[in-house]
């Protein structure tokens, strides 16, 4: 069949109308399925936001529970806290060892320690441990001195600053004269276990030889905390000195 130029004409024309709504087709369905998208995308932002801030909200909460703690053990123990609210003597040390802090003076704060421990404030004492742990471990041994006392939150952060101030010494000796001193303070068996796990990394002559001492000494609560290091050294139950000295022999170090 012979189709004249008109009817070609008519054809391509008809060809391009319905290749070009197939495209409008397509690109209108193109954007729907984007805007879908975006919609369906927006809620989750939300909800993202929504849970950072939410994240935000408990972290502040958990700091103003924090502080209204503090606020209460101070009121129940009839305690006033604060600089501002110290005089005499407490207020001059306070002032003293803050100053102390500033100037990096260990000295000005080692002079004060006594006066410091004496004190019936709590807020003193702590302010001595809060100089002392600035100084890292040339104030080792003070330190170890507020471990016997008589309030669980300075026993607490002189164990912390103990604890610090320790990774500090490199030579095994040095560190174990240390370790066996604190341990031999404490009484508290929480602290203890974790004052203890700061010897791991000596050598096991050293952590056999600290646990005997801590097992056969007085402090009762210490030698049981050091009876359960020496068995997760060794793999035993301590027996006696002795017996620790064979298992060292029979167990050498590389």
């Amino acid at each position: 069949m012979v189709i004249g130029k008109t009817a070609k004409f008519v054809l391509t024309a008809l060809l391009f109308t319905a290749i070009g709504a197939v495209g409008a087709l397509l690109c209108e369905d193109l954007f729907r399925r984007g805007a879908g998208e975006e919609r369906a995308q927006a809620p989750r932002a939300e909800a993202k936001t929504g849970v950072d801030e939410a994240r935000d909200k408990t972290a502040g909460n958990k700091r103003a529970r924090q502080r209204r703690s503090a606020d209460a053990r101070q009121s129940e123990s009839g305690e006033t806290f604060g600089e501002d609210a110290l005089s005499g003597a407490d207020k001059v040390c306070c002032e003293g060892l803050q100053k102390a802090i500033d100037d990096g003076n260990y000295a000005l704060a080692a002079s004060l320690l006594d006066e410091a421990r004496r004190s019936e404030s709590r807020e003193v004492r702590e302010k001595a441990v809060e100089a002392l742990s600035w100084f890292g471990r040339k104030a080792l041994d003070d330190l170890t001195l507020f471990m016997a006392d008589p309030d669980e939150d300075v026993r607490q952060d002189a164990c912390n600053a103990f604890e610090s101030a320790l990774s500090e010494v490199e030579d095994a000796q040095e560190k174990s004269q240390y370790a066996i001193a604190a341990l031999e303070t404490l009484e508290d068996r929480e602290q203890l276990d974790s004052l203890i796990m700061e010897i791991n990394d000596l050598p096991d002559a050293l952590q056999i030889a600290i646990v005997t001492r801590l097992i056969e000494g007085p402090n009762k609560t210490a030698g049981d905390a050091a009876r359960e290091h020496y068995a997760f050294v060794t793999g035993e139950e301590y027996e006696s000195p002795e017996a620790a000295q064979e298992w060292l022999r029979e167990n050498p170090e590389e």
